[in-house]
């Protein structure tokens, strides 16, 4: 990071030398005090130029830093609150698949496998609008946090179908909790684990980041 302090530096020591050279040559010259006050006033109208200037550029990297920080600011709190969207997902999630939520043959919806009017698909709803929020601040045109979550929706519908074939189409479904974990269950289960992890891996740098 280059130090935001050299240019004024730089400035106030070309207007020491430059001063220092006014006085000698007006020193050298005493016998044309016409001319050293003329060299006198020119050196003094760039140094009061050169003065602005350095006024000018400190002001402007002041509303730079300024406006970069309020933008850090809001990117930092959108983080934060796509963080605790996901946690709500997670929570939903084992409350719905693990916990006592689920009851097959509730609704058409979980009839069919799906997870249409379920907390875990508003919870998804949310945490997919908190991430295009995101994106618009820090992606722009592309939709990076949002194609995170979709892809977790993808995982727990696909885990909701599965689920059902197992509750209600599975002939071996004996056992003591009516629920029969198959391949194809643990691997959607590993999927959902490893890319809820990425997810709140992601967020965390962009934390660390934009802190």
């Amino acid at each position: 990071m280059k130090n935001p302090y050299a240019p004024g530096f730089w400035c106030v020591a070309v207007a020491l030398v430059l001063l220092s050279a006014t006085y000698f040559y007006g020193v050298m010259l005493a016998h044309q005090i016409d001319k050293a006050l003329v060299f006198l006033d020119s050196a003094s109208a760039l140094i009061a130029v050169m003065s602005i200037a350095v006024v000018a550029w400190s002001s402007y990297q002041a509303q730079l830093v300024k406006k970069r920080q309020l933008s850090q600011s809001k990117t930092l709190v959108l983080v934060w609150d796509t963080k605790v969207a996901l946690r709500r997902v997670e929570t939903v999630f084992d409350r719905y698949f693990w916990g006592s939520y689920w009851q097959p043959g509730q609704t058409f919806q979980e009839v069919m496998g799906e997870l249409t009017g379920t907390p875990l698909e508003k919870s998804l709803e949310t945490l997919k609008n908190q991430c295009l929020k995101l994106d618009r601040e820090v992606a722009h045109d592309e939709r990076h946090w949002l194609s995170n979550a979709r892809e977790l929706s993808d995982v727990a519908t696909a885990m909701a179908r599965e689920r059902h074939q197992l509750d209600v189409c599975d002939p071996r479904n004996d056992s003591p909790d009516g629920v029969v974990i198959n391949r194809d269950f643990e691997v959607l289960v590993y999927t959902w684990t490893a890319r809820l992890k990425t997810f709140d891996h992601q967020l965390d740098e962009m934390a660390v980041q934009y802190s």
